[in-house]
Formats: structure tokens, sequence, C-alpha cells
């Protein structure tokens, strides 16, 4: 059932066995797993059906450190959160990012990477790839290319979700579950306590109308930036889940860049082995990492990257790959005509296209493409980016969000590393020009540094309150049936997309509370 705040009120009596805030990605999956589960379920989202500028502006934050697009770009209160825009991307975090490094202070989860193998595994369900190819090497097989070998390297793939859009794909589920009610504008404002139990939490809607939800647990899945920003709110009595002090520190971004220019010396080869595959109606994109023996040896974070390629005929491919999806997703309103009438006109490109999609698996980039190495970076799991409050006040009457987002010289020493080892190793098939700036370290390359809309850290996950927020369950730390199930809690970032490993982590909550 799907309800609205702004039109009808809970009614006082009525309280659920569990009470999810957030209907992204995290808390669509926890309340349809729930609900399977028998478990009677509220779910609060903040913004509407749609993305409204109203609901984006409560995200309105100061910048103190570098520039960070993402804090702006990369969140979306609406149905289905940040999935109503990102590409669908899913891939692993890679065991060492569990384990203790030595030459990385404050490294590893306090569980291994086995503890999540099975849950990965469901998330891949949750998302339509239930039938997707898992290993690697078994790509390759499918499309006839035997993988590629570059010294220091492993090749890999990520995988894409075939409809992205979560608030879509379990659209039905959530309206039919007569366990399942979700309320639209009710923005979470207020945890209410008592004791070292959360017995309620206070919503508002923008026009100022107050609600109070009742459930015996409840789970926050706000997102990275908001968790710590709500866990912050000044309150009465302190914030019994900060006894380490560390809510809101350590907030790590993957930092995403053009590092180097690739020239094709061995066009066949690379493309080969760079062109992004599709088998079985399934996407893969190829990529390079560090491999582990080389971070430990060099000393350096996890690291991985990709090529980038540009032409003039991207607006003509993005628009031909717009429509197909549509069309091959049934939804032909949606393949307006202008698209229709536009990848007419660039028939010819649109046939290359087809052909190297439907007959050789591969993604079709045009001779004369720039290419450039984009590199992937881990933060260090101390960064000294952080997540504080300003004095301003939202709408809802919420303390603003203040970021400090910092790269460290290490983060900046692993960049360098990586463009430099690629450009030995990938020497007999491309000829890489490190950018100039990254290897004199300069603040210019700084300012080009992109973030990746991976935003992790500042609610910490450890065994003990005096070193996280939450425990390994996702507990706050302090409240006996609070949980987080948010990229916050990761104590390590890795290099790999962060939603696959959020749905693992809920599924093994959904388990847990079960």
């Amino acid at each position: 059932m799907i309800r609205d705040l702004l039109q009808s009120q809970p009614e006082k009596s009525a309280a659920a066995d569990i009470c999810i805030v957030g209907a992204g990605a995290a808390g669509i999956v926890l309340a349809v797993d729930l609900a399977r589960r028998g478990k009677t379920v509220l779910l609060l989202e903040g913004g509407g059906s749609e993305i409204e500028a109203a609901s984006q502006d409560t995200y309105r934050s100061e910048l103190t450190g570098l520039s960070h697009r993402g804090i702006h770009t990369g969140r979306f209160r609406a149905h289905g959160g940040t999935t109503t825009r990102w590409g669908g991307q899913v891939l692993e975090l890679d065991q060492e990012n569990f384990e203790r490094r030595p030459w990385i202070a404050e490294s590893g989860w306090p569980f291994p990477k086995s503890e999540l193998t099975r849950f990965y595994e469901r998330a891949l369900e949750y998302e339509g790839l239930a039938n997707v190819t898992r290993k690697d090497e078994d790509v390759w097989r499918e499309i006839r290319v035997t993988p590629p070998a570059f010294s220091g390297f492993e090749a890999y793939f990520s995988r894409w979700c075939p409809e992205p859009n979560f608030a879509r794909l379990y659209r039905k589920a959530i309206e039919d579950d007569p366990r399942i009610t979700l309320w639209l504008h009710a923005n979470a404002i207020e945890p209410l306590l008592e004791g070292e139990a959360m017995r309620g939490l206070r919503c508002r809607t923008l026009s100022g109308v107050d609600a109070k939800f009742s459930a015996s647990q409840f789970i926050f899945c706000l997102g990275g930036i908001e968790s710590s920003r709500f866990f912050l709110q000044p309150r009465e009595g302190g914030h019994p889940w900060n006894r380490s002090g560390l809510l809101g520190k350590h907030f790590q971004d993957h930092i995403d860049c053009d590092a180097g220019a690739v020239e094709l010396k061995d066009p066949k080869t690379f493309h080969r082995i760079f062109d992004n595959v599709f088998s079985r109606g399934f996407k893969y994109q190829p990529k390079l990492r560090l491999s582990p023996a080389e971070q430990e040896s060099r000393g350096t974070l996890n690291v991985a990257g990709t090529m980038a390629f540009a032409s003039d005929g991207d607006e003509a491919a993005e628009h031909f790959k717009s429509t197909a999806k549509h069309l091959l997703r049934g939804r032909v309103s949606e393949a307006g005509a202008g698209d229709l009438a536009f990848t007419g006109r660039h028939l010819p490109l649109v046939l290359r296209q087809v052909y190297r999609y439907k007959l050789q698996k591969r993604a079709y980039n045009p001779p004369g493409s720039r290419i450039t190495l984009r590199v992937h970076c881990e933060q260090e799991p101390t960064s000294k980016s952080s997540i504080t409050l300003c004095g301003e006040r939202d709408p809802l009457g919420l303390l603003r969000t203040s970021l400090d987002w910092r790269i460290s010289d290490r983060e900046l020493d692993t960049i360098q590393q990586y463009v430099q080892m690629a450009a030995k190793s990938l020497a007999g098939v491309v000829r890489t020009a490190p950018d100039a700036d990254l290897l004199a370290s300069s603040a210019d390359f700084l300012s080009r540094c992109d973030d990746s809309n991976h935003h992790m850290g500042g609610m910490r996950m450890s065994s003990s309150p005096e070193d996280g927020v939450v425990d390994p369950n996702l507990r706050l730390h302090g409240i006996r049936n609070a949980y987080v199930c948010s990229s916050a809690v990761f104590p390590t970032s890795g290099f790999s997309n962060p939603t696959h490993t959020v749905l693992a982590l809920a599924l093994r909550l959904a388990e847990h509370l079960g």
C-alpha cells in the first residue's frame, strides 16, 4: 500500500514490526524481504513518487574542502532514491577490503567477506541479475576471448542491472503486499528514545504536517551522507551512539579521475579486451585493478581503472542506447518521437552499433574516439574528510550538512603509481601518456578530480562502541532496537560501487531480524 503524508495521517494505534526510513535500494529490498518473512513494515520516504525541487533542496550543503559534485548531484529524495538516476553497476568488494592490511591504518571490517557471500548472491536476484554469468572467466568464454594478462594487474568485469530503478522494479510488490505501507513525504526529523530503546519517530512534511510512527524495530537507510547528518542533529541527552566521537568522521568517496591519454598501438587487441560486453541480455564492463600483491609491495591503497571513450558520435550513441532500452523493456511510450527521429538521422552509426552488439556481443566505439585511462581509487579508512553540521536550517528545521572533502598524499601517490605501472604493462597494446599535472602532484590535478557519487564512511562499523557508531549487525551502539543500513557504515571502501554491498548487508540484516 502507498500513502502520502500530505493527504492523510497514520492511525494513532498503528504500529509495525519494523519501520524502515528511506525508500531507496536498501529500504525497498529490506521492506520486500522482511514482508516475505511475515513482518509488518512501515517504509518512510521523505520525497514523493518523483523527484521534486523542494525535497531536493533539503540536501543543499556547505562545502569547506575540495569541490564535491555528488553532495548535490548524487543524492535523490524520492521513492527509489538514487536508483532513479544511477546506471545500475554492481560489483562486490574484494576480499582484501575485509581484511587488515598492515600497511593501511584501521583497514578491514569486523567480519570476513565470507560472512556476505550468500547475501551477495541473493542481492543479485533482487537486482534482476539472477541469471547473470557469475565468473569472469565464463564471460570471456562466452565472447570467445582469451582473458588478458597484464603484469601486476587483474582484469575483471562489473555487471549492470537490466532495470536500475528499484521503485519501478518493486512498485507492484509494495502496492500489493498488505504487510507493507509506504508513506511518501514523511521526512524523519527526530528519533523518540526511552532509555536505550527507540519508541517512535517524528516525521514532518515540507508544509509543516507532523506525524509519529511507531514500531518494534527501526532501520535507517538514509544514504551515505544523510545518515551522519541525521544522527548528528542536536538533541537533549546527547548522542548515545557516539561514544567513540567518530560520527561524521572518516568520510570516504572514490576518487575518479582522468589519469592519462591513451593512443592505440594494437586496435584489434585493445577493442577485444576493453569494449563493453553484452551477453545473454546482460551488460559487463571490463576493468583492470592493481593486484593485491602489487598493492602490498608498493604500499598502495586499492585502485582500479577503465578505458573511457569520447567521440563526436556520442550524442547519437546515447539517443540510440536510450531508445533501445525503452523498446527492449516494452516501454514504447517512453521512446519519444524525437529520439526515434534522431536515431533515424544517424542510421549508419546505429547500424554499426547494432552489428557490433548483436553479432559480436560488444559495444561499438568509433575509430578516432578519444580514449583516456580513468582511475577509481580508494580513500584511506582514516580519511581526514568529515561530515559536520553548519548553522543554517532547512525547511524541516534540521541543520544542513557541511562537508570537508580531502584527497591525501597517499591517495594521490596510489593513482600516480597505478598510471605509471599501467603505461608499462599495457605498452604492447597502447601508448599511455600520464597526466603531467598528476605526476607533478599539482593543485590543478586535484581540482580536476571527481568524486564518484559513492558516499561512504561517517558511521563506522565496529565491535566496540569505543571504535565506531554501529556494531557488526548494524545496530546503533547504545540503542537496542535501531539499525543503520547504509554505505555510511563501511570501515573501508575499496574501489567497488557500494550499492551491491549495501544490499548484501540489507539481506543479512533482514535475516538477523526475521
